[in-house]
């Protein structure tokens, strides 16, 4: 529970009875839990109970999820939404969010702590939206009050006061309108990663360290499981910000045809097909376009107790029996200008005889400004400080990262989007 005095009501509809067993089971302790079998159901326990979140499995037989949300949200505008269902692509996230405007896309099948997360932060969200409602309230109040306190003014004055207030409001929805849309991309974009649990029950000790300078980021993490494959990438897309998070989302599809559809594993044929597909994506044979990634990919044959690596501009530094090793990234990028005949990149393989501390990241951390003469951190200081921690828990080593890079740019402005991944084998 979020609050000591406030105890939430979720609804949770879903066609299979398994699932509402084990979800008011699960949740029963920390929420009101309402069940639901069909969405008929649902919309009778709505016009009985008082309901803060409803959550919908999108695949019903009478009626679909987003269906059944667009039904109920002229009634209960204020309810926190949420889809639950087996598939997920971004044409159904992005559907699912345009008609019913939920909050979040869940995949079955879903993780308890994972869920527990996600619906605390909802309900941190829809607090948040019911005291700023008040508060806007609160605003209109004081303006009214302000208004009748100002009406002696001479017609002059308040004619100019009405046109500074009028372009003050028009700048400010604009604004809001503009912030609305990131957030509404952000929250696709955050649908597309991978999730955390999964890509923590493959490499058990690994901690993804993701800081986006911006709402949205142009850096991204992606990960792949097969058989006794593991692939894991980090990747730095030109910009940041709106421009770099739609690079991201094409990163992201060009891996999953690459790797998913096309089977292909190596990385340094990752690499070399991830460069064809956004060259020809982007056109950039024919066009002035030059947008294109820095990457580290790693994968891990669990069978042949290997990690092999490939890298476009990025490195991958290991830590083996307390000495760090850094292994350079090809010093070209995926996708643009391409001056040679053809890209080819390298592929490292590292065998897996003990325990070894991986590190793949983006240059955000290296490259942020920050301390006493506010200069780089630098990527031989970022070394040593994995050096100095790479023995101590996987969460400890992502908190000490981040209040080390945090107390460095105190000061100063984020400068880039920084992401660091780490994981442990052997």
């Amino acid at each position: 529970m979020l609050d000591d005095e406030i105890k939430y009501s979720i609804l949770f509809v879903d066609d299979e009875q398994t699932n509402l067993n084990v979800f008011q089971t699960t949740f029963k302790w920390y929420y009101n839990v309402f069940v639901a079998i069909s969405a008929k159901e649902g919309m009778e326990i709505l016009q009985k109970e008082k309901i803060d979140m409803i959550i919908t499995d999108q695949r019903m037989p009478e009626m679909t999820g987003v269906e059944f949300l667009k039904k109920i949200i002229p009634e209960y505008p204020d309810l926190v939404r949420i889809i639950i269902t087996a598939y997920s692509d971004m044409e159904a996230i992005a559907y699912a969010i345009n008609e019913a405007g939920i909050y979040q896309y869940i995949q079955k099948p879903w993780d308890a702590d994972e869920m527990r997360h996600i619906l605390q932060k909802a309900f941190v969200s829809y607090q948040l939206h019911l005291d700023n409602r008040k508060l806007i309230t609160d605003l209109e109040g004081a303006n009214k009050s302000l208004k009748e306190a100002n009406e002696h003014l001479e017609a002059k004055v308040m004619a100019r006061t009405g046109e500074v207030l009028a372009q003050k409001a028009e700048i400010e929805l604009k604004s809001q309108k503009i912030t609305s849309s990131i957030n509404y991309a952000k929250r696709i974009q955050d649908a597309m990663l991978p999730r955390l649990p999964a890509m923590q029950r493959a490499f058990h000790d690994l901690f993804v360290l993701f800081k986006p300078r911006d709402i949205v980021s142009g850096d991204f993490y992606w990960f792949h499981e097969e058989q006794h494959l593991k692939i894991i990438a980090a990747v730095d897309c030109t910009g940041h910000g709106v421009p770099g998070a739609f690079m991201s989302l094409v990163g992201q599809q060009a891996l999953n045809r690459i790797v998913r559809q096309n089977g292909i594993t190596e990385p340094d044929l990752i690499l070399n097909e991830l460069h064809l597909e956004i060259r020809s994506m982007l056109k950039q044979e024919q066009t002035e376009n030059q947008d294109g990634m820095d990457v580290s990919i790693c994968l891990y044959d669990k069978k042949e107790k290997t990690l092999q690596f490939s890298g476009a501009k990025n490195p991958l530094v290991y830590v083996k029996n307390k000495e760090i090793i850094q292994i350079k990234g090809d010093k070209h990028a995926i996708g643009g200008k391409q001056k040679e005949e053809k890209r080819i990149f390298a592929k490292h393989t590292i065998p897996i005889d003990g325990p070894t501390n991986f590190y793949i990241f983006s240059d955000g951390y290296q490259d942020q400004f920050g301390g006493v003469d506010d200069r780089k951190f630098m990527i031989s200081n970022m070394r040593d400080l994995l050096l100095e921690i790479h023995e101590e828990p996987i969460d400890l080593q992502n908190k000490l990262l981040d209040d080390t890079i945090n107390h460095w740019k105190k000061n100063t402005k984020q400068l880039d989007d920084i992401l660091v991944i780490g994981f442990k084998i052997g």
